[in-house]
């Protein structure tokens, strides 16, 4: 009998699964059978695949519709009791899934429910995260706060501590923690681990978990010749990835200041929505996708990748070796210390959301693609991140846990 494997992404986003999904393609091709428990946009992009796969329980912030983070929104509607209530139903639901798959192995990534389910059915658990130590803004940015205001936020940042505790004793039930970063002095996920050395013999920094580890097919300039891009031009790619009223923000501010930028550039923009048309529209002069199914030729023939500061982004964007602009989520703590990262490492340049317009960008595009040191970093990094062929290492990290070794 093949061994089994779950997996369970966070659904938020397509970040989570499209960085586990390389590794359970490759765990198939070891005749190894694997299902998905996941939700959101996580399931839709499931469902598009047409993978094998069980529909969880939903989780998710609120946000504003301008798309920062609405913590008392997030409050009043997964408040402590209904977010004790919502984990308790998520739990049970992924304990019924386990007993219907009954796989060797489950692979949490940033999932907590799927983690204690397993450790409750005794099945060993390989954890991917990139967050160990989740955080929360201690007060929004972007605008005054009223007394009322001022009381929630110190009230609600106590309150997190506790549950940031409670999180990070649950991820260390794990039996692996694989982080899908570069190595030090270069890991762009770094102010959010932070992990107690007690862990540390669990921990496996493996590298980016893209298809593609290696090196490209092939080169820049052979991309843009298949894609019909002119090779005098430089080529900008705006990725636009995240849950979706974060995404629809970004899609519509960047289309209309791409379609602000001089005659010179060559513009692409995936709005980055999985049900989305696959046909190429003209709007202004930037050719605009719903979805790519191959985004990875975009990314490779482009100079400059503009998106947000998700993990999964950077690290696609830096294994081909390309600088970015990235404009994190606002108040997004994860995506605002990424952001920070991939600054210190003199890889790109960052833009708050509310200083995000033409001018700004242009003058960021045009920093980056006047220095060579931006290029020539993320080419360093792009080769750390191929010699690492995380891929095959999670996948041999998983099957020698579900042997019990």
């Amino acid at each position: 009998m093949s061994l089994r494997v779950y997996l369970a992404p966070c659904g938020i986003g397509l970040g989570h699964i499209t960085r586990v999904y390389p590794i359970a393609e490759e765990l198939k091709k070891r005749g190894i059978d694997t299902v998905f428990s996941t939700y959101l946009d996580g399931l839709a992009f499931a469902k598009r695949k047409q993978l094998p796969t069980f529909e969880a329980v939903p989780i998710n912030f609120q946000v504003k519709s301008d798309g920062t983070i609405d913590f008392k929104m997030t409050a009043a509607t997964a408040g402590f009791s209904l977010g004790i209530r919502r984990f308790l139903r998520q739990v049970t639901r992924e304990i019924q899934f386990l007993k219907r798959f009954r796989p060797d192995v489950v692979v949490s990534d940033s999932r907590a429910s799927s983690l204690v389910a397993a450790r409750l059915l005794r099945i060993p658990v390989a954890l991917v995260l990139n967050q160990f130590r989740v955080e929360i803004m201690r007060r929004p940015t972007g605008r005054k706060l009223s007394l009322h205001d001022r009381l929630f936020f110190f009230i609600a940042n106590i309150g997190w501590l506790f549950i940031r505790t409670a999180i990070q004793l649950v991820w260390g039930t794990s039996q692996v923690i694989l982080i899908p970063d570069l190595p030090a002095p270069y890991t762009i996920s770094l102010g959010n681990l932070a992990i107690p050395k007690r862990y540390n013999g669990k921990v496996k920094l493996i590298g980016p978990t893209i298809e593609g580890y290696e090196a490209p097919a092939t080169t820049e300039r052979a991309a843009k010749d298949l894609l019909g891009f002119d090779q005098k031009k430089p080529l900008i790619y705006g990725a636009v990835s995240g849950p979706r009223i974060e995404r629809e923000v970004l899609a519509r501010m960047l289309l209309e200041y791409f379609e602000q930028l001089p005659r010179g550039y060559q513009v692409v923009l995936s709005r980055g929505d999985p049900n989305g048309s696959r046909k190429c529209q003209m709007e202004g002069g930037v050719k605009v996708f719903d979805w790519l199914d191959k985004q990875d030729d975009f990314i490779i023939a482009s100079d400059i990748v503009v998106s947000r500061a998700g993990h999964g982004t950077i690290m696609k964007s830096l294994l081909y070796g390309k600088p970015m602009v990235l404009i994190p989520i606002p108040d997004h703590t994860e995506q605002i210390g990424n952001a920070r990262r991939a600054l210190q490492l003199q890889v790109a340049r960052t833009i708050d959301q509310n200083a995000l317009n033409a001018e700004n960008l242009e003058l960021a595009i045009q920093e980056i693609l006047n220095s060579n040191e931006y290029r020539t970093e993320a080419a360093d990094l792009r080769r750390i991140a191929a010699s690492m062929h995380a891929i095959p290492t999670a996948c041999d990290i998983i099957e020698k846990l579900s042997s019990g070794n």
